[in-house]
């Protein structure tokens, strides 16, 4: 076997290193180059704050900015979006087919779920979670928070000449997941949300908690107390928590009602119902049928009438249906 001399290691050290020193070189003039001379994204830090690493904005401007002017793919079509007089979150969720959680994942700066005239939203045209993020690493850290197998999308990868001088903040999007990183307003929402189930499985709302147009007689305000849900007639009606079923039967304007006393000082009230599966002092779980669909009372067709108390006060149970 015959073994390089001094000389031949020498000279293959010499254009190792000179290799070496060359790919340096040009990956200090690249990031040099791409940090004075190519656009990068940035953003005001007071338009949002660090939550478990994740930026959270609290600018409706600086947010709506970055996302319109967003020089990269973000793994999803968006929309900026103007809102009209009337239109709420869920009017705009069924006239895009996306849920609420979507809309909220992907317009952080939201503290509540109603909507002004002239206000901004994004909206994405999948389901799934929309973030910001200004560290690489941070979306590998979302995937595992929010439980997904499916790799984020989106073109969120430094280029390898950029290592010295990434974007500040980059968008991924993570397909048919709900967020998981919300400001506390907006988690403390979720909370209610969690701790009712949905009344029905299939429907859309056809009236929202609060000053109405009259819907028998078309003319003169009342105040509707509760969300009406149109859906098919015979739908179940599940109950939302356990609790313990206070009245069932008739009541005048609102037909066939059941009433169920929960936990806490809650009450809900379904009414409308063509039929009643369950009796005054019976006890139902979560889930159970206690009912159908009708159009019973004072009705312009079949829907639910769904309310929620809390002590005796009506409370608008859009914060725990959406």
């Amino acid at each position: 076997m015959i073994l390089p001399t001094n000389y031949q290691l020498k000279t293959f050290r010499n254009y190792a290193l000179a290799g070496v020193c060359a790919v340096f070189v040009v990956l200090v003039i690249a990031n040099i180059y791409t940090y004075f001379f190519t656009k990068k994204i940035y953003i005001n830090k007071k338009a949002y704050y660090l939550k478990d690493g994740f930026p959270i904005f609290i600018s409706e401007e600086e947010y709506i900015n970055f996302v319109s002017s967003y020089p990269y793919d973000p793994g999803v079509e968006l929309q900026i979006y103007k809102v009209k007089g009337g239109e709420t979150l869920w009017s705009i969720k069924q006239c895009y087919g996306i849920s609420i959680d979507t809309l909220l994942a992907a317009n952080p700066y939201l503290e509540s779920l109603e909507l002004k005239p002239g206000q901004r939203i994004v909206i994405p045209a999948k389901n799934g979670v929309l973030f910001p993020f200004d560290d690489y690493y941070d979306v590998n850290n979302m995937k595992k928070l929010l439980g997904s197998k499916e790799k984020a999308k989106g073109n969120y990868k430094p280029k390898i000449y950029k290592i010295f001088s990434p974007d500040d903040m980059r968008l991924a999007f993570f397909e048919n997941c709900r967020p998981v990183i919300v400001n506390k307003n907006i988690e403390r929402i979720y909370k209610y949300k969690m701790a009712f189930a949905d009344p029905v499985d299939t429907g859309f709302f056809t009236s929202m908690f609060g000053d109405r147009v009259d819907p028998i007689y078309g003319e003169g305000l009342e105040f509707h107390n509760g969300v009406d849900i149109a859906t098919h007639a015979g739908t179940p009606i599940k109950a939302v928590r356990d609790g313990m079923v206070f009245f069932s039967g008739w009541k005048d304007g609102f037909g066939y009602t059941i009433i169920v006393q929960h936990d806490d000082g809650y009450t809900t009230f379904y009414a409308h119902c063509s039929r009643m599966f369950v009796k005054e002092g019976q006890w139902v779980k979560q889930g159970e049928v206690i009912g159908a669909v009708g159009s019973t009372g004072r009705s312009t067709g079949n829907h639910l009438h769904y309310t929620i108390y809390r002590h005796g006060k009506t409370l608008n149970p859009i914060k725990y249906l959406w």
